[in-house]
């Protein structure tokens, strides 16, 4: 098909088709640590969206003899955020495709899906250690810092126990359950040992050793939150809670909700001056700090 497409030109829908298809596969295999707490919205266009979490300020009241209902107000609690596009064009000479056949193919497309995954990733764990606003600070209640805060059995139970005695403004529990723990790579075996564990080791003989902490939050890793040469903000030792994506603690937009990168192949007729195959992939999306409420970080040290 390739060989056909570069002496013939006539079937770049094809092999943009298929290098849609590999740079797909590679963008889906790729890891996403995010997606188990980062609420996803659709961005109808390229203009600041608003958006609305709506907290009922007040109860289900039982309904009178004669059926009529009382009426309740709702406070709104907002949130902003945008999409913009994020691209790449990779060129091919004629001969080197030609030269190795299928490889350069496949491995081009690959290496961009890989690529458009890992741009969105970026994204969203620089937005999540800005910490832009105090987003995690002691004033909202989810953010802990000292010795008392490395990664343990009872800093996590206060993490939890933070989120879920969060209260809206009129003071109403919100029911938010912790389901997901972050950590660094240099966290990880730590938090499996502290998940995973059927016993703890106690040095009062007299307490239970069994461990209560087990399965109680899902466990994702992520090496972007001690890369100090990629982003600011990072630590070896500061790990996260969050609630369920339907919390909104993050907010990841993709226009007109396609949450996946469009590539097109243009042939040797596409630049004149130019005997090379080339492939241009473009990715919309945005990400946005929601609801602090939904999120918890610990220093992980004084």
């Amino acid at each position: 098909m390739i060989r056909a497409a570069l002496s013939t030109l006539s079937l770049p829908v094809a092999l943009g088709n298929a290098a849609n298809k590999v740079l797909l596969d590679a963008y889906t295999e790729s890891p996403a640590s995010w997606r188990s707490f980062a609420a996803i919205k659709s961005a109808a266009d390229f203009k600041e969206h608003t958006g609305i979490r709506p907290s009922q300020t007040g109860d289900l009241d039982m309904v009178a003899p004669g059926g009529e209902l009382s009426y309740g107000s709702v406070k709104e609690a907002t949130y902003k955020y945008s999409v913009d596009t994020f691209g790449k064009v990779i060129s091919l000479d004629r001969r080197d495709i030609i030269n190795d056949d299928l490889g350069f193919f496949h491995d081009t497309a690959n290496s961009l899906g890989r690529a458009a995954m890992r741009s969105l990733s970026d994204l969203i764990y620089k937005v999540l250690l800005t910490n832009s606003g105090s987003f995690f600070g002691t004033g909202n209640g989810n953010y802990d810092q000292g010795v008392g805060t490395v990664l343990s059995y009872d800093s996590l139970a206060i993490g939890i126990s933070r989120m879920m005695l969060q209260r809206d403004d009129e003071n109403r529990d919100l029911d938010i359950q912790p389901r997901t723990l972050l950590v660094p790579p240099e966290l990880q075996n730590g938090a499996k040992q502290l998940l995973q564990s059927d016993f703890l080791k106690r040095l009062d003989d007299k307490q239970p050793t069994g461990n209560s902490m087990k399965n109680v939050v899902n466990l994702e890793v992520e090496s972007r939150l001690s890369n100090p040469n990629r982003f600011t903000g990072t630590s070896a030792k500061a790990w996260y809670l969050f609630g369920s994506p339907i919390d909104m603690s993050i907010i990841v937009a993709f226009l007109q909700g396609k949450q996946n990168p469009t590539v097109e192949f243009f042939g040797l007729d596409s630049d004149v001056n130019r005997l090379a195959a080339s492939w241009r992939v473009y990715f919309d999306y945005g990400c946005a700090l929601g609801d602090f409420r939904a999120a918890y970080k610990s220093k992980g040290e004084a």
